[in-house]
């Protein structure tokens, strides 16, 4: 039997600008993943990094395609000083033929070192879409963990956000003023064979 998600979105669709809406409501209503990756929802994986981030990816890449984008993984941003981007999943627009939605996805643990790989991963976010001139309307953090972990610090990434960074050559990167990034968590739950199903969405526009 399909698991049904709980849906805990941070604020309500009808607030949020019409893509974003369409992306939540696919994820939320569970059909999308129910039908395309019942390992996630139903079957259950075992935890292991690599596999679920695969699954993530792939996920995240079909959506896009559902949605009526180009949806390329693993997608390279184009080069710039600093180092090499490669995005989780980037949604090209068949009309204007440009980026819209740039994803991340990434184990988050709570610990420091999840907080360091969120950080990066929000950097990634961030220069790419400065590398693809701003184009990307949607930027979407992904992270997924294994039972309830203490909260990401939305405030620090907001911060980030508004006043941008210095990347790894020192080049700085400005905040996002024309796109909005979508924070997403998928918590997982272990069930008696040891196996994880997703169990919650929880969602904040930041």
């Amino acid at each position: 039997m399909a698991v049904n998600l709980q849906k805990c979105s941070g604020f309500g669709i009808h607030s949020m600008s019409d893509l974003c809406g369409r992306v939540i409501a696919a994820l939320e209503e569970g059909r999308f993943l129910h039908t395309h990756y019942p390992i996630l929802t139903e079957w259950g994986v075992g935890d292991g990094d690599v596999f679920i981030h695969s699954l993530g990816c792939s996920a995240w890449t079909l959506l896009g395609q559902n949605l009526g984008y180009m949806a390329i993984a693993e997608c390279p941003i184009p080069a710039a000083v600093g180092s090499d981007i490669r995005s989780d999943a980037v949604w090209m627009s068949l009309q204007s033929r440009k980026p819209e939605v740039i994803i991340e996805f990434e184990r988050y643990d709570g610990g420091a070192r999840g907080k360091a790989k969120l950080d990066e991963k929000t950097n990634n976010l961030m220069e790419a879409a400065m590398r693809w001139q701003h184009t990307p309307r949607l930027l979407i953090l992904t992270t997924w963990s294994s039972g309830l972990v203490s909260a990401p610090d939305t405030a620090a990434l907001q911060a980030k956000l508004r006043k941008g960074f210095r990347n790894s050559s020192g080049a700085h990167i400005p905040g996002i003023a024309q796109s909005t990034l979508l924070f997403c968590r998928f918590i997982f739950e272990q069930g008696r064979d040891q196996l994880l199903r997703l169990h919650k969405i929880r969602w904040v526009e930041l």
